[in-house]
């Protein structure tokens, strides 16, 4: 019974029946309103279209559409006064509209709204016969009413998608976690040489979730009262996209190393003294980015991968001194730039981490996050 309890509480919280809940009152609104409109009565429908038409989580987004369609049923409209004018309400007249509506609808400005300037010329041109200012004024006019009572009521009260955003974000690390576990495994001498990587494409899909989600979290925290009590947090989950954001991309440029031949060479075909130190520092980045998700992550977990990472570069010297592979020490020279990257995108300003091997390699009781 408790479990049914909270499985309904966590619908109820859900932000999509929130939204339909202020559509669902606004088109109400709407509706009523329009039918107190003098001479309006035949075209009240529009102003409850227009309220859900123009309704979006972000209050600026709802003003921007409604600003965009109504200018785009205002251009198209004027396509069907000069058509029909021109031409009448015959078979002609309506190719015109459409396809002089179609040309001005590319107009990039109208995004999402691009559609209504061939419809509204369609419309006038159709159903206003004989009436197209009036026609236009009216649909325009109900339209705009509606999606101002739709601004109205989410400026009420406003959303601000956290825990939706949080929930993409941490679809997005445990992918990139995902990923490079599955490379140390792969390079790892101490284990199974036949291991499948994922595919890295398999990133793609948290990356844009979790692009858009933050996207929509910056919009809705504009003239906002709850993100003025919160901005923090929302900076706070911007941040996370961006080191994430960088994450992802050097993950994949790191699979891609493991999974082609940059110099002619394989990563899991290295020296074996080059990829165990190369897989455990692929192990502490991965650690370091789970716990990253909770903001509170030990000064040691990032001076251990800093110190992995070092291991690493130590190896490839020694390597190097004597006489190792120019191709070897091109590729792991690639690997500790991309490790070096991921670790710097997911460490604050604040923290510094070592500028050199031997500065990484000191005991820790003499580093200290600062």
């Amino acid at each position: 019974m408790r479990t049914d309890r909270g499985t309904a509480r966590r619908l109820l919280r859900h932000p999509r029946v929130e939204l339909a809940l202020k559509a669902a009152l606004a088109a109400t609104v709407a509706w009523v309103l329009a039918r107190q409109v003098p001479g309006a009565h035949e075209y009240a429908f529009y102003a409850p279209f227009g309220a859900v038409a123009t309704t979006y989580s972000a209050v600026v987004r709802s003003v921007a559409e409604t600003v965009r369609t109504v200018a785009a049923i205002l251009l198209g409209g004027a396509v069907g006064v000069l058509a029909a004018a021109v031409l009448g309400d015959g078979v002609a007249a309506i190719a015109l509209v459409v396809g002089l509506g179609m040309l001005l609808a590319g107009v990039p400005w109208f995004g999402d709204a691009r559609s209504y300037v061939p419809i509204a010329g369609m419309f006038v041109l159709l159903v206003g016969q004989g009436e197209e200012l009036g026609y236009i004024a009216a649909y325009a006019g109900l339209f705009l009413l509606g999606a101002a009572c739709t601004v109205v009521v989410s400026t009420v009260r406003p959303a601000l998608p956290l825990e939706r955003t949080d929930r993409a974000l941490d679809a997005l690390r445990e992918a990139c976690v995902e990923h490079l576990r599955s490379l140390a495994a792969a390079i790892d001498p101490r284990g199974d040489d036949d291991i499948a990587l994922p595919d890295r494409d398999e990133l793609s899909g948290p990356l844009n979730r979790a692009r858009t989600e933050v996207d929509e979290l910056r919009q809705a925290a504009r003239v906002n009262r709850r993100a003025r009590r919160r901005a923090d947090d929302v900076a706070r989950r911007t941040d996370d996209f961006r080191a994430l954001q960088q994450a992802v991309l050097l993950v994949d440029d790191l699979q891609a190393m493991v999974e082609d031949e940059p110099w002619g060479l394989r990563v899991a075909h290295l020296p074996e003294e080059l990829r165990t130190p190369t897989a455990d520092a692929l192990r502490e980045l991965a650690a370091t980015t789970a716990e990253a998700a909770t903001h509170d992550v030990e000064p040691g977990r990032r001076r251990s991968a800093d110190r992995a990472t070092a291991t690493l570069v130590s190896a490839l010297h020694r390597y190097g001194e004597r006489g190792g592979s120019d191709a070897v020490t091109l590729v792991v020279s690639a690997v500790v730039t991309s490790l070096r990257r991921s670790l710097s995108a997911l460490t604050p300003a604040d923290v510094r981490l070592s500028t050199s091997p031997a500065e990484a390699l000191e005991p820790e009781d003499d580093q200290t996050d600062r």
